[in-house]
């Protein structure tokens, strides 16, 4: 009996429910290595860089440019580009890199550099009194490096603050006249200050603050929302020559939706206002003496429709109203974005005392002791977009002005992490 209850024990099944234990999903030092790189390899974008306008320029002669650019190199929202320009009479590198995307990260650094040397740098003089018909090319090879950061403590939508430090180098190796006889028309005091560049090498480095707001919808392609930016820089050359300036920078863009839509248009559009301003005043000298390698550029950005460095001086202010908007659609992949502008500025010796806000629709020699009037252009180009208008593919602007046409490239606003180099 005791042995058929010891026997009835043993067999029966435990009918007793156990918890559901959870598999084991820990991942080993391994794995976590093993799925960050996969992640880190997925999330990688590469395409590549290409500039039309590197194929021909009249000054440059042909040539060819390429590049590469990297999203998702050390993390999701980095970038890295890379590019290099090679024609008969340029020869120059650029290339950049930031560290995340300002609009989700409060923290970001740009790491910059570019390096050209070229034959074809204009020359016309210092100031907004130089002879209009006499120019020079300069022989002239730069650098720059620069690191940058961005800081955002209240948000995209709050004031971005951004501290930096450049460092530029300058050498003028010669010059020769644009056109026979060119020579002749140079100022006499504008030729002796080139002449006194050449064969030297000028470098230093600049440390500045700028604050910056950006309320812009779609930042490629805005159609309300303003960019606001204001800075100021101190200038310290490390070439033994004493020199040493301050700088002031502001800009300001505004968009608007358009009051009507026009019928033909696949939407409303936008108008905008441009206003750009740069002052600059050097240490114990009251006569403009900075050397030409220095001063601010009215460069074809803010100015379409005259020739390259055209309008240098130690003061430029640039006002534009315009509008834009997508006139089209290709394939369901492409947009195209038209734009017309039209603007009015000027480069001054001390901007205020020689601002008058008259126009002059002829360029002109200024005699000394004279208002400085303003010269207008106007401007029309387009921009092909991707669908998602988070990028533009490629864009040109052609500029009017009183002596002729000009070709730019089309970019309302620069991003708050480019770098952009004075490849000039």
């Amino acid at each position: 009996m005791l042995l058929a209850l010891a026997l009835f024990f043993l067999v029966q099944q435990d009918t007793t429910e156990r918890p559901v234990v959870a598999p084991d999903t820990t991942d080993t030092p391994i794995e976590e290595v093993a799925e960050d790189i996969v992640e880190d390899v997925t999330s990688l974008r590469v395409r590549p860089v290409f500039s039309l306008s590197s194929l021909y320029s009249p000054s440059k002669g042909f040539g060819a440019s390429g590049g590469v650019a990297v999203n998702g190199l050390t993390s999701a929202r980095d970038h890295l580009q890379v590019e290099a320009r090679i024609s008969e009479r340029f020869q120059g590198a650029f290339g950049e890199y930031l560290t995340g995307d300002v609009r989700r990260n409060p923290l970001v650094m740009t790491l910059g550099g570019a390096g050209w040397t070229t034959s074809r740098t204009r020359f016309v003089g210092h100031g907004p009194r130089s002879e209009p018909d006499g120019s020079l090319f300069l022989d002239r090879a730069a650098a720059e490096a620069e690191v940058r950061l961005g800081w955002s403590p209240a948000g995209p939508r709050g004031i971005l603050w951004q501290p930096k430090v450049r460092f530029q180098f300058d050498r003028i190796r010669g010059f020769e006249e644009t056109e026979p006889g060119d020579l002749e028309d140079i100022r006499p005091g504008d030729l002796a200050r080139i002449q006194g560049l050449q064969g030297e090498s000028r470098y230093g480095l600049e440390v500045g603050l700028a604050a910056i707001r950006d309320t812009r919808n779609i930042r490629p392609m805005p159609s309300r929302g303003s960019y606001l930016q204001a800075q100021v820089a101190r200038f310290e050359s490390l070439d033994g020559s004493g020199l040493g300036y301050w700088k002031a920078e502001g800009l300001a863009y505004a968009f608007r939706p358009a009051l009507f839509r026009i019928p033909f248009l696949p939407e409303r559009g936008a108008i905008f206002v441009r206003a750009t301003g740069v002052v600059t005043r050097e240490d114990g000298d009251e006569g403009g003496g900075l050397p030409w390698v220095y001063l601010p550029d009215l460069d074809r950005d803010l100015l379409v429709g005259y020739p390259r460095s055209e309008f240098i001086g130690r003061d430029a202010i640039s006002l534009g109203v315009g509008a834009r908007g997508v006139v089209g659609e290709f394939i369901g992949a492409f947009l195209f974005e038209g734009v017309a502008i039209a603007m009015v500025g000027a480069a001054y010796d001390d901007v205020f005392e020689e601002f008058t806000p008259t126009l002059q629709f002829s360029r002109s020699t200024i005699e000394d002791g004279a208002k400085v009037p303003l010269l207008p252009s106007l401007a029309v180009g387009m921009n092909i977009h991707f669908i998602d208008r988070e990028r533009a593919i490629i864009g040109a602007l052609v500029g009017v002005g009183p002596t002729g046409t000009s070709l730019a490239g089309l970019r309302l606003v620069y991003g708050l992490g480019d770098y952009r180099p004075r490849l000039r």
